[in-house]
Parts: structure tokens; sequence; C-alpha cells
């Protein structure tokens, strides 16, 4: 990254938590909350770099398989794809994350190569669930505490890379699903974060009021959406070691009043005690 795109990226950052501030409802200080949303990658669940590295090979086999039946050289393919990366990434820093379907028929009309989506959607389901994905330590157990203590759980994640069926199936896999009245997935959804959207329709079927609700993330999509909905915004640190390199700079998160924590027993502390 060049010195000119870094404080672009800086700048970036820093318009969208003023964003936030300034388009968030005022939040009363309540206790206790009612509700809290979770993130998914990286607050809930997690790949180590070696797993994720492993990840990240077989997701370029799938989609670049098409393109190399096509006549592609590899390093042809290769580029195609990160052409389309690039063009998912600022979709979903405007909050319209592209589903894997859009994907699909991006890559087909940049190459003129057929790519079927749905096939895509499956192949990419199924690493998620067969890889050595990981649950954040004590998650379980505080979500579990968070529900036995009636706080109304909602999930706000962004997919590009499997669908909301093949989300779902993780979490039930580790047996979480149960404890979450409402998910929002960005695939089945018009807008993504960092929009206001998609948590004004979790609370919505929480039944909690903004002021009522926080949100705990590991990256600034998830503070300045949650903010912008006027919820109480937790950074999640805790596996901020773990994200991979595309994810580092949208988990730099300045401000200081921003609250940050690394442990899901601090979280859950903090949601019981209110603010």
């Amino acid at each position: 990254m060049t010195p000119k795109s870094r404080t672009t990226a800086r700048q970036n950052r820093t318009a969208l938590l003023r964003a936030g501030a300034t388009a968030r409802h005022p939040v009363r200080r309540v206790s206790p909350l009612r509700a809290l949303t979770t993130d998914l990658w990286y607050t809930v669940v997690y790949a180590r770099p070696r797993d994720q590295s492993d990840l990240t090979r077989r997701r370029e086999e799938i989609w670049t398989a098409p393109l190399l039946r096509a006549g592609y050289s590899r390093s042809r393919a290769r580029t195609e794809l990160r052409h389309m990366d690039a063009w998912a990434a600022a979709r979903e820093a405007r909050g319209r994350t592209p589903a894997i379907l859009e994907q699909a028929a991006r890559l087909h009309r940049s190459t003129g190569v057929p790519v079927s989506g749905p096939e895509t959607a499956d192949a990419l389901d199924a690493i998620i669930v067969k890889s050595p994905i990981r649950l954040a330590p004590g998650v379980g157990r505080a979500l579990g505490k968070l529900a036995d203590r009636g706080i109304r759980l909602g999930l706000v994640s962004n997919l590009l890379h499997e669908t909301g069926a093949g989300a779902r199936r993780l979490l039930e896999t580790f047996g979480i699903l149960e404890n979450y009245s409402v998910l929002v997935f960005s695939d089945e959804h018009p807008w993504s974060k960092p929009r206001p959207e998609p948590f004004r329709y979790a609370l919505s079927r929480l039944g909690a009021r903004p002021d009522e609700a926080a949100h705990v993330g590991d990256l600034l999509y998830d503070i300045a959406g949650s903010r912008r909905a006027g919820m109480h915004p937790i950074l999640y640190t805790g596996l901020h070691r773990w994200e991979p390199a595309r994810l580092k700079g949208l988990s730099e998160v300045t401000e200081p009043s921003v609250v940050r924590l690394a442990r899901w027993a601090d979280v859950e502390t903090r949601v019981l005690r209110g603010w």
C-alpha cells in the first residue's frame, strides 16, 4: 500500500465514523439492555492464518475453474478474480455487499465465460462447513448466558464467500444457532453494513429500540452501521491478530469513545450491566 493509499484509507475510516456519529439518534442511558446483535466472522467464528490461506486457495480454485476450462491461463484467471474481488469490496464499502450469484454474474460479464452462480455458491458453502473454522473463545458460553438472562440475540453479517444457508449450517454445527432469534445476512437483503438498515431490521425483529441494544463486531463497518442505527457499538478485538490482511485496515478504529473488549466474558458483563 502506497503512502497516498494509506492516507486515503485513514480518511475513509474517519469519514465513516463521523457519519455514524452524526447520523445516529441520541442514545439514552438504559440498564439493562434488552438485545444484542453480533457480527459473524472474527467475532463469533474465525480461521487461523494457515487455515485461512487454505480457504483462500480453495475459493480461488472454485472461481477460476470455469475460466481455466475456457482456455484462460492461471495467471490471467487470477487477475480476473482480483478485479472481481476489488469490485465486491467497493460494493461492500457502500453497503451493497454482492451475493455470490451477483459475483458470478459480474465475472461472466467481464470475461464472457459462463459462471454458474448456484453451483459456485454450493461449492463455496461446502468448503466452509468442512474447513477447520473455530469458535471465538468463550462465545458459546456468553451467548447462552445472555439468552438465559432474557437478552434477545441477533446476528448481522456481510457475506462475500458463502451464503446465508451456509452460514446457518456453520452456526448449527457449533450448536449456537438456537441462541439467535434473528439472522440478517447480506445475501438475503438489498443492503448490508455499514448501512444502518440491517441493524434496524434486526431490531424490529427483536422487538427492541436502538437505545436498548448493543452490537458487537470486529470492523469499522460494525461500529459505523450500528451507531448510525442508534445502537451502542462494541469493538471486539479478541481475534484481530487472526484477521486476514484484507481486513486489517477495517479493524483500525481509533475513536477513543468506542468500547473495546477482547473477551466474550467481558462482552457478556458489559451487556448485562447496561449503558
